[in-house]
């Protein structure tokens, strides 16, 4: 079955069962983001970039958290 064809179903349903489908569709495509995002972890994507993160906290080049959330200091 398509997409197009379940959508065609999907439009039948009442309100209450088209939000209750809704919500069980961005659980399912919430774990398939999460499951991506631990392969991409575990396949050391974000290696390079972590290591540059503690580069820059180590020489002190870092700006806290708050100052920015307030719009303090944003560069």
């Amino acid at each position: 079955m398509s997409a197009v064809e379940v959508m065609d179903l999907v439009k039948d349903l009442p309100e209450r069962e088209a939000l209750n489908l809704g919500r069980m569709l961005d659980d399912w495509l919430a774990g398939i983001v999460d499951r991506k995002f631990e392969a991409a972890v575990e396949a050391g994507a974000f290696d390079a970039m972590a290591a540059e993160a503690l580069r820059e906290a180590e020489a002190g080049k870092t700006i806290p958290l708050d100052e920015i959330l307030d719009d303090r200091r944003v560069p």
